[in-house]
């Protein structure tokens, strides 16, 4: 299988828009760890047959940060194929809003669409708003869609205990696989090693 371009976008602010043309294949990565606010809408026009799209999305978020993403996943070419999956942990009193859509024409039947976002809450302060939307114009498609808010998970916790970990490193090992999750679906060796370096380094110095 061809490997897939990846188009690192670490600072989305505002709008940024792009197209895939027909038999591209490209990962789009979306990386917001920072400790400002941030609002930002990430548009991907899908216009071309057997294009394939997949969005990545790795977000931290900590204090009062308050954290705004929207996405579009527009398919306009038939045969097309998108598959987003944004994973967040917040920490803190920090805030997620997120509105995903996918946005199926007429001219793109047999397109695939999917579309999850999984968020982890590290406090009680911490919230998470998934809005998923869909606009199907098409009839011949699959598109699906699902979301995730919850804490850590304690059964994962307990083990790594068990294991002799504590329990400050038993919750980084469990945050950091689970944005690994998605970090393995980077084409790009260097950028998912950076990533992930990245990730865990950050994640070390929130866990308390």
């Amino acid at each position: 299988m061809v490997k897939s371009e990846v188009v690192l976008i670490d600072k989305l602010t505002g709008l940024k828009k792009f197209k895939v043309r027909s038999d591209q294949r490209k990962t789009f990565v979306i990386y917001l760890t920072g400790n400002d606010n941030r609002t930002g809408s990430l548009e991907i026009a899908i216009d071309g047959s057997r294009s394939q799209v997949d969005i990545l999305g790795f977000i931290l978020g900590r204090g009062k940060q308050t954290l705004k993403l929207t996405t579009l996943q527009d398919h306009l070419k038939e045969q097309s194929v998108s598959d987003l999956l944004i994973k967040s942990v917040l920490f803190d009193s920090s805030r997620l809003y997120y509105e995903g859509t996918i946005r199926i024409r007429k001219g793109a039947q047999k397109s695939n669409a999917y579309q999850k976002n999984d968020n982890i809450l590290m406090s009680k302060g911490t919230w998470a708003d998934s809005r998923p939307k869909l606009e199907i114009l098409a009839n011949d498609v699959r598109c699906t869609h699902g979301a995730t808010v919850g804490r850590i998970d304690d059964e994962q916790l307990y083990y790594l205990k068990t294991r002799g970990l504590t329990g400050a490193k038993a919750s980084v090992l469990v945050l950091s696989g689970f944005f690994r999750q998605a970090a393995e679906r980077i084409d790009d060796l260097k950028i998912r090693q950076q990533l992930t370096m990245d990730l865990d380094n950050k994640i070390g110095r929130l866990v308390v």
